[in-house]
């Protein structure tokens, strides 16, 4: 089963969340608020400072 997820390993979990939203468009003002509202709807709030390495594999499918 493949399971290289997209994200960025020297960037924190906050740091790759708000890269996505860049990319897609979401204006600075708004990315907190929603990066922290993501994390808390898929249970990875507290997890915003560690980097994938530090995550399990179900928490790494759940960032990306």
């Amino acid at each position: 089963v493949f399971q290289s997820y997209a994200l960025f390993p020297h960037l924190s979990v906050a740091e790759n969340v708000i890269f996505g939203l860049k990319v897609r468009g979401v204006p600075r003002a708004e990315r907190r608020d929603k990066m922290d509202r993501a994390l808390e709807i898929t249970g990875l709030g507290g997890l915003e400072h560690r980097k994938p390495s530090e995550l399990s594999g179900g928490q790494r499918q759940r960032v990306a």
